[in-house]
């Protein structure tokens, strides 16, 4: 009898010898790209990486599958090439005037009727030339509305004494803020289309005919009037969803029944990261005065946790022949050479501002004190007192802190087989497009910026970061949440306050602070500073952390391979095929696939590339073959073949064979693999061996359930072999 008895009639294998399908169906590619439009002239709007799109609805169309390109319409308008590979346009205007209107009313006419889905936030932002203060007219911008699906009247007020909320859908409309008693802007909007759905109607009571429907979905996208959209609180420039983004968004753009890649699981359970940034590796201890911070994360918590943790220097700060010691440098030497540490780079002398060359430390020939008052005025108004100015040209600046930082640390601090893998911004985490590609010629990923929280401080996914930046068409990786000098005010005070992260640990997956259906919107990133060894009370905050973390199902992943993902994400492409199944191709390591409010199964007979799935809450997560290519198809029937349910390490080369199946996988500790489909009540002969000479390191028979599970446990460190196969 074999692994998979008679219902096992064809020889299966997805590993990295998987076909090349691409040639065999039609090519379907479905357009990921979202392209938000904002005005850099508007407050809230400056910049391509601090503009309203950007910093609040960018996460949840990540989270919805797609890639969000941010352009400012001050640049003109968007042209054939830009507008190639995009789906849909969203835009967040704050006022309703901008260069060039008429063209632009024109021109999204044009695209809606191209078949481009459009999803207008606030208001349509082109009622008026900015340049010639021309209004434009009026069957124009209605040329726009009714493209939409809608009829615009005007009729603007703010006087909340005249307005009503006659009709609203609660769920879609109030979903982190309500309406009561804050219903005070005004538009007459009309729905002209039967198609359309209406969310949230208003009255204004003192005109006739002063219906305005506020809330719209159409066949061709979406309006949400003024603030029904978002609060804004103006003193702490905090914010709230009044709409929910992820059903509004959803269903403006069509796509709920589209497949996502997904950056947040992995076989099944929460990818888990962490990284530790070299600021304060050689400040003293209070713990210990006669140790640096540096050796109490070492021996308290890397040493201590058998968890990946990518681990950063400042190399002026370690390098003798600058503001470090020999000491300072074997002990960066003695971190590198653990196995579950990860090597990262924090710059040369850790800037602060990356335009301005602005820094933390003065290095003779290199930085220096401000001296003149025009320069203290520069560097008090790009909010660093103490920043030394970096004076030599940017060229050399961008070398030394990057590429020049990186060969100090591969030569002189990692031992053989190790090298450095991601560059850590520092500072204010917006280094310049030259800077991100210096760090991707040198083959290294990049991370930081975002600082996500979502908690009692600010309850609100407003404040959770995408997944990147965006810098003149390069990409910098954002952090999944925020770091302890985020919760201490600038490491001032309140030093246990790090230990607040596990509550956006959890709101960002099952939210209790505001009424929402559970959705893993994050990975879990465990994210600091050496200076959290310089106290016991800090040190307790991250032990909390940690132990928090070991008792969740988690996979762990070194912070260069969530930065793979997450480019994963980014480049991987899906086809829609003509007999109704799925092609996903190009992902790199972003392999899970997640559908949403499906009551089907992958059909492994007919799929090529699938290694398994589970099912968490609403949503179906599908783990793809690392081979980079795959077929998914759905049917209504559970599968009869064996897959994997879930795993808690890294899996590849996953392969089924008649009588066996066999896995690399890799881990920290300790290591479960749960597989579905096998022969019930059967014994089973699981055998774990090297990868290097094969030789067995640990072997167990263990019995599948009634039901044909079979779970395995063992304790794993580094990469091995496993083969699972039926005792005869």
């Amino acid at each position: 009898m074999t692994l998979l008895a008679s219902f096992f009639i064809f020889f299966l294998t997805v590993s990295a010898s998987f076909i090349n399908i691409s040639t065999v169906y039609a090519d379907g590619i479905l357009p990921r790209t979202i392209l938000g439009l904002y005005d850099s002239s508007e407050d809230y709007n400056k910049r391509e990486d601090n503009n309203w799109v950007h910093n609040h609805v960018e996460m949840v169309l990540n989270y919805l599958g797609m890639k969000v390109k941010l352009y400012d319409i001050n640049q003109g308008l968007p042209d054939e090439e830009t507008m190639n590979d995009v789906y849909g346009v969203l835009t967040w205007f704050l006022d309703e005037e901008m260069p060039q209107a008429e063209e632009y009313c024109r021109w999204v006419t044009k695209e809606i009727r191209a078949g481009k889905k459009f999803v207008v936030l606030k208001n349509l932002g082109a009622l008026i030339d900015k340049t010639t203060k021309e209004e434009v007219p009026y069957s124009v911008v209605n040329q726009v509305y009714k493209a939409l699906g809608l009829e615009y009247i005007g009729q603007w007020t703010d006087n909340p004494f005249v307005i009503d909320v006659i009709a609203q859908d609660q769920e879609m409309t109030e979903f982190e803020r309500t309406l009561k008693g804050e219903a005070g802007i005004y538009d007459n909007i009309k729905s002209i289309h039967p198609e359309n759905k209406i969310y949230l109607k208003l009255n204004r009571k003192d005109i006739e005919d002063g219906e305005s429907d506020a809330v719209v979905t159409t066949p061709w996208g979406g309006f949400v009037l003024e603030d029904y959209g978002n609060f804004m609180n103006y003193l702490d420039e905090r914010m709230r969803w009044r709409i929910n983004p992820f059903e509004f968004f959803n269903e403006a753009l069509k796509i709920q029944d589209w497949p996502r890649f997904d950056t947040t699981t992995l076989f099944g359970y929460r990818i888990f990261y962490s990284h530790i940034d070299g600021d304060g590796f050689r400040n003293v201890s209070e713990i210990d005065p006669g140790r640096f911070a540096s050796e109490i994360i070492r021996d308290e918590i890397l040493e201590k946790y058998d968890l990946p943790i990518t681990v950063s220097v400042i190399t002026s700060e370690v390098d003798p022949t600058y503001l470090g010691s020999t000491h300072l440098k074997d002990i960066a030497k003695d971190i590198f050479r653990l196995p579950n540490v990860e090597v990262g780079v924090h710059g040369f002398s850790h800037p602060l501002d990356w335009d301005q060359q602005l820094t933390s430390f003065v290095i003779k020939g290199y930085s220096r004190k401000f001296k003149l008052k025009l320069e203290n005025d520069v560097k008090e108004k790009f909010g660093y007192p103490t920043a030394a100015k970096i004076m030599v040209d940017r060229q050399e600046y961008l070398d030394r802190e990057i590429r020049q930082a990186v060969e100090f640390v591969n030569h002189n601090l990692v031992p053989e087989g190790k090298k450095v893998s991601v560059y850590q911004w520092t500072g204010n985490c917006r280094p310049p497009k030259e800077a991100i590609d210096l760090a991707e010629k040198l083959g290294i990923g990049n991370i930081n910026g975002g600082d996500s929280r979502f908690d009692r401080w600010n309850p609100s996914y407003t404040d959770v970061a995408p997944l990147t930046r965006q810098v003149h068409g390069q990409i910098q990786i954002y952090t999944s949440n925020a770091n302890e000098n985020i919760y201490t005010d600038g490491w001032d005070k309140n030093y246990f306050a790090y230990s607040q992260v596990i509550e956006t640990f959890e709101q960002t997956e099952d939210p209790t602070l505001i009424q929402a259906t559970p959705r893993r919107i994050s990975p879990i990133n465990v994210y600091y500073h050496f200076y959290s060894g310089e106290r016991k009370i800090s040190l307790d905050a991250l032990k909390k952390v940690y132990d928090y973390v070991l008792t969740q199902n988690i996979i762990p992943l070194f912070t260069s391979e969530y930065v793979n993902v997450v480019k994963g994400f980014l480049s991987g492409k899906i086809d829609r095929l003509a007999d109704g199944g799925w092609r996903f191709s190009e992902y790199g390591r972003c392999q899970t696939i997640r559908l949403e409010h499906t009551s089907q199964f992958p059909d492994l007979q007919k799929s090529k590339g699938i290694i398994g799935f589970s099912r968490w809450h609403n949503s179906l997560y599908i783990y793809l073959t690392d081979a980079g290519q795959a077929i998914l198809y759905l049917t209504d029937e559970k599968p009869t073949l064996p897959y994997l349910i879930e795993a808690s390490n890294i899996i590849q080369n996953w392969q089924i064979f008649p009588d066996q199946i066999s896995f690399a996988t890799r881990g920290f500790k300790d290591g479960m693999y749960r597989l579905a489909n096998l022969l019930a009540d059967k014994n089973y002969e699981v055998i774990v061996s090297s990868l290097q000479d094969r030789q067995t390191i640990f072997q167990e028979t263990l019995k599948s359930n009634h039901e044909g599970e079979l779970t395995i446990h063992f304790s794993v460190k580094g990469y091995v072999q496993v083969t699972v196969q039926m005792k005869s």
